[in-house]
């Protein structure tokens, strides 16, 4: 008889692509990632679909584009279409256990997203609907009133970086999914059913506040302060330089952070890594001591990435790029061979179709996005193993092996960057009279892709 295998993904929120190990950082520590892709194939042209959080989870979730499955910003107030198939309810309907644990960012919070039942953990409290389970432990052990995550005070003035210290580390948000992720998993592999389980970090997303000894894990000193270029935002729309020189009730210039505050900043984003690979690390040993390892599927990826001081900026969203765009993916399966490199361009609604197929499980009409395992198995794909969108906003990125465009509404903010001889994306080529053929072949391919998809 068949045997269905089970499947773990694992997901961060806001986490670059060079942030890892194994994709080529000399200074994070991220063993068990490392250890982990070892095990894979490490993707290194891996794209979000759609740069905010809640549209990117919506892209991996039902395989579709952020235009088809209307969820355009981190501010909608309803998820997909209930109809709409979903990675969780894919498993579910074929007999899986399947369940998510952590920040999911479905909207209501509440959602399920096709889980059978979730672990919610997103630091969320409506008086209407009550608390998530993380809000309920903290208040059952007294913590309720201790700054957490996205909502403490006075985070804003210090560029979100400051250290946790009111709550005790093992109540950290993310220690806190990883335990549970422990728990919930070590409960899974005691039962016959095949499970999806969904481990969902909230970091290392801002605020950069990882818990001691964390926080003091990094040398500031050593600390990138990423690459930008005087008067390279000038092509943004006025209102987008002012989200960002006039940011908050603190009139923050993210332009401007001083080289102290830059460093100090990094350390702390990676600090608050180096805690979700411990997690991930507990997690996969589990597998290992249940004798499951070996023949579980397992995916590793982000929603986005963060600028981490490149052009002169932070968070995401404001300058379509790699920084912001670009994303770990590492995937390990019976079909692909460890420890294998693949430079296709891949877009995360591909997670979807590629998690489907390689469970033998049918990939549904609504999926847009396609199965990875061809291009692994040195097949083509077509379109989407030479480029790939992202939906940011107001802005759309079509980015291929050697170049990256962006368009946007309005003359003269449009950008274009030849990537091998500008890889950091500092020279803007849009509005160059010899390249102007490419940005209108460009431009109109993304144009396509709007009006088709």
């Amino acid at each position: 008889m068949y045997k269905k295998p089970n499947i773990l993904f694992i997901m961060t929120d806001q986490l670059r692509w060079d942030s890892i190990g194994s994709n080529g950082n000399d200074i994070i520590r991220t063993p068990n990632i490392d250890a982990l892709a070892q095990d894979c194939v490490s993707f290194t042209n891996s794209f979000t679909n759609a740069v905010a959080c809640v549209p990117s989870r919506a892209c991996i979730m039902t395989g579709q584009h952020a235009h088809t499955h209307k969820v355009k910003s981190t501010a909608a107030t309803k998820w997909v279409d209930p109809a709409t198939p979903t990675l969780a309810s894919c498993f579910s309907a074929i007999g899986y256990e399947t369940v998510g644990v952590g920040k999911m960012h479905f909207k209501p919070w509440y959602n399920s997203g096709g889980f059978d039942r979730r672990v919610i953990c997103d630091g969320q409290y409506d008086p209407s609907n009550g608390q998530d389970e993380y809000r309920v432990v903290l208040r059952e052990l007294g913590l309720a009133d201790k700054k957490i995550g996205h909502h403490t005070p006075h985070f804003g003035k210090e560029y979100k970086s400051m250290p946790s210290t009111e709550l005790p580390a093992e109540y950290y948000m993310d220690a806190y999914i990883g335990r549970r992720g422990v728990e919930t998993l070590q409960d899974l592999v005691q039962k016959d059913n095949p499970f999806f389980l969904t481990v969902s970090f909230v970091g290392p997303h801002e605020p950069y506040d990882p818990p001691p000894p964390y926080s003091n894990m990094y040398n500031h000193a050593d600390m990138p302060l990423g690459y930008s270029r005087e008067g390279e935002l000038d092509c943004l729309p006025e209102h987008v330089r002012k989200l960002i020189t006039d940011m908050g009730c603190e009139h923050l210039d993210l332009t401007a952070v001083p080289e102290a505050k830059k460093r100090e900043i990094a350390a702390h984003y990676y600090g608050n890594i180096s805690l979700i690979d411990d997690w991930i690390g507990k997690i996969i040993d589990v597998l290992k001591k249940s004798g499951l390892y070996e023949d579980t599927i397992i995916a590793f990826t982000s929603d986005h990435g963060d600028y981490l001081g490149d052009h002169n900026l932070y968070y995401k969203g404001f300058f379509s790029c790699d920084s912001d765009c670009k994303i770990p993916l590492i995937l390990k399966a019976p079909q692909i061979t460890p420890g294998t490199i693949c430079d296709a361009l891949v877009g995360n609604v591909n997670l979807m179709p590629t998690l489907l197929d390689c469970a033998g499980i049918t990939i549904p009409d609504s999926v847009q996005g396609q199965s990875i395992l061809p291009v692994l198995g040195g097949s083509s794909v077509g379109e989407s193993e030479v480029m790939t969108y992202s939906e940011c906003g107001p802005a759309w990125r079509l980015r291929t092996h050697e170049w990256a465009y962006v368009l946007r509404e309005g003359e003269g903010h449009d950008q274009c960057f030849y990537l091998p001889d500008d890889p950091h994306e500092l020279i803007n080529l849009a509005n160059d009279p010899q390249y102007k053929n490419k940005c209108n072949e460009m431009r109109q391919t993304l144009t396509n892709f709007q009006l088709t998809m």
